[in-house]
C-alpha cells in the first residue's frame, strides 16, 4: 500500500471513533437530561402534595414489609 492510502485511511478510522464517540456522548446527554427533567417534575409534583400524603402512605406501607417479614421466619 502507498503512504497516503494508509495515511488516508488512518485519518478516516481517527474521524469515524471522533464521530461515533460524539453520537454517544449526545445519546448519553439527552439521556442524562430528561431523566433531570422527569427528577424535577416528580420532586415539584411531590413537593405539592407532600403535606399530609405522604405520611398515610409510608405508615400503609410499614405493615406489608412487616408481613413479609414474618413469613420469612416460619
Amino acid at each position: 500500500m502507498s503512504d497516503q492510502r494508509v495515511l488516508f485511511l488512518r485519518k478516516g478510522f481517527v474521524g469515524t471513533c471522533a464521530l461515533t464517540a460524539l453520537v454517544l456522548l449526545a445519546s448519553f446527554y439527552a439521556i442524562v437530561s430528561g431523566a433531570v427533567d422527569r427528577a424535577v417534575r416528580q420532586r415539584s409534583v411531590a413537593s405539592e402534595g407532600a403535606s399530609g400524603s405522604s405520611i398515610p402512605a409510608i405508615a400503609s406501607q410499614q405493615p406489608r414489609g412487616t408481613a413479609l417479614l414474618s413469613r420469612i421466619g416460619h
